[in-house]
């Protein structure tokens, strides 16, 4: 097994020594988030969602696509206002 040089960082160790070091960690926190197992809004599972495009996600699990953020499928503003929706129709 060859000796890895990305031990540390991570997947942006692809870029080596270019970039700068303050880029190349904002873009491990981006690509760690975006790759790792989020729940689906419709199915519930907790699978690695599928990026289709900028804002545009799909569920491997149930084939759902919806839109979400650009990097993760959910954002925070968008949690915030989904459980202030649900507490609205809650009471009526």
């Amino acid at each position: 097994m060859p000796f890895s040089h990305t031990k540390i960082v991570g997947p942006t160790g692809r870029y080596g020594a270019r970039y700068g070091m303050g880029v190349r960690r904002k873009v491990l926190q981006i690509e760690v988030k975006q790759r790792s197992k989020h729940r689906c809004p419709r199915c519930k599972s907790l699978v690695k969602m599928e990026r289709i495009a900028f804002g545009i996600w799909r569920c491997p699990k149930c084939g759902y696509t919806f839109a979400g953020g650009a990097w993760v499928p959910q954002t925070i503003m968008g949690k915030t206002l989904a459980t202030e929706a649900a507490a609205k129709q809650g009471t009526k």
